[in-house]
């Protein structure tokens, strides 16, 4: 069984190597490899800075968090304390979870469903869940695609009868929230999920573990003189509206004009006509319990959707999990005979999915093609003038990451990402300005 595993990552490999060569070859001779986005350097520089002086933040002489990723900073600050610093410590880390990410789906598919849909999902995972994408990027991405494989993996043990999986399970929730801080999507659903069933003691269990990093980091930060969440939530989260009309406008953008639903819709479509073909006459409690990790899911899905962010590499955790919901329901159309629209509308998916799969890799393509060469002659360029001319100096600044990592400066970033103050002023002036409408109406 484990050869498709085997298969899977020779998969991965296949296209991580493709771009990580095509990068190289794209940037001047000896320069080495740099990464398509500068938040990965923002990473690097936070985690410098927690290994040199125990201080979560980009700049060294003020606490300034522009990471929302607890566990992979600290996973890049132990690498620095034990071993020196390197910028290639993000391609090992996500090359190692790459493949194991790969191999788990895959070996899970096999044991829970037969080797009937093996080679199917091994060949979608990649376009769909762009696995190779996230390795590539360098950012905690992928860890967050093999954490959500490992929710799946336990929690189908947990639900066979293993209680020992419990344990485990509760493991991964712990480093769900560690990892990003979106994950209160996930952790919320999977709380409501577990209430549902009336399992009030799991999901107690889960909400404590789950929020504990979170609840943890805010104390932490409120000491350092910062707000409870990270700047990049605050400044990033996609719920700033005042009134009702921008909601309306903010929703209607985002419904209408995000490619990400260009695929949850349709994958919503095939899984309320499965469940109801298939529950229609089964009470909730019992829906709850045989469906509950497509409902965490779809909740998850829609939460973040109108709270957070949903494109490029933020929803890939997500597109992994409708590729395993996907096979779980051929999986029972394979074994009904007879036929019925939500089976022909299952098929068309399944059609669809390798046409939206191949339209990913086409539309990110350039991506991965061309912006490790537009960071090494922007960014790159730029940090090495700073570090000529203005070492040690402040400089006001937007895209924080490279410019950090490569000199010895300090920045003020005006967008609020890598500076306290800025993200305080937004976040005090769109607190007062709902307070102000709230009270004028």
């Amino acid at each position: 069984m484990k050869k498709y595993g085997f298969i899977s990552v020779f998969v991965f490999l296949l296209g991580y190597f493709f771009y990580l060569v095509s990068e190289i070859l794209s940037l001047p001779k000896g320069v080495g490899y740099f990464y398509p986005v500068d938040d990965v350097y923002i990473h690097l520089e936070v985690a410098k800075n927690i290994a040199d002086q125990f201080l979560f933040s980009i700049n060294s002489n003020s606490f300034d968090p522009a990471s929302s990723s607890i566990l992979y900073s600290f996973f890049l600050s132990l690498l620095i304390k034990v071993f020196g610093d390197s910028s290639y410590y993000p391609l090992f880390i996500n090359l190692t979870f790459g493949v194991l990410t790969s191999f788990y789906a895959a070996n899970f598919v096999v044991l829970q469903y037969g080797k009937k849909f093996a080679l199917f999902f091994i060949f979608l995972l990649q376009p769909l869940a762009m696995i190779y994408l996230s390795s590539i990027l360098g950012m905690e991405h992928t860890i967050h695609i093999f954490l959500i494989v490992l929710f799946f993996i336990f929690y189908n043990k947990l639900a066979s009868g293993d209680l020992k999986a419990l344990t485990h399970l509760l493991i991964v929730v712990f480093f769900l929230g560690a990892v990003r801080f979106e994950s209160v999507f996930f952790i919320s659903a999977v709380i409501f999920v577990f209430v549902g069933q009336k399992k009030f003691r799991q999901g107690l269990l889960i909400g404590f573990v789950g929020f504990f990093p979170i609840i943890m980091y805010g104390l932490y930060s409120l000491l350092m003189g910062g707000l409870f969440f990270p700047n990049s939530v605050l400044v990033k989260s996609n719920f700033h509206v005042s009134d009702a009309e921008s909601c309306i406008i903010m929703l209607k953008s985002k419904f209408l004009n995000v490619d990400y639903i260009k695929y949850l819709f349709p994958f919503s479509i095939f899984y309320l006509m499965y469940a109801f073909s298939r529950y229609r006459n089964v009470k909730l409690p019992r829906v709850l319990e045989m469906e509950a990790l497509p409902i965490i899911i779809l909740l998850t899905s829609y939460g973040q959707l109108m709270f957070g962010i949903m494109t490029f590499r933020y929803e890939n955790y997500l597109m992994i999990a409708y590729l395993f919901i996907g096979v779980k329901i051929c999986d029972f159309y394979f074994k009904t005979s007879g036929f019925s629209i939500s089976k022909l509308f299952a098929f068309l998916f399944v059609g669809y999915s390798v046409v939206f799969g191949l339209f990913k890799m086409y539309w990110y393509h350039p991506v991965l093609y061309t912006d490790s060469k537009n960071l090494y002659y922007n960014q790159y360029k730029l940090a090495q003038f700073l570090k000529k001319y203005y070492d040690s100096e402040t400089i006001v600044a937007n895209d924080i990451g490279a410019i950090t990592y490569f000199t010895n400066i300090e920045v003020l970033d005006m967008y609020g990402l890598g500076s306290t103050d800025v993200a305080k002023y937004k976040y005090k002036t769109l607190r007062g300005m709902i307070f102000r409408i709230l009270w004028e109406n």
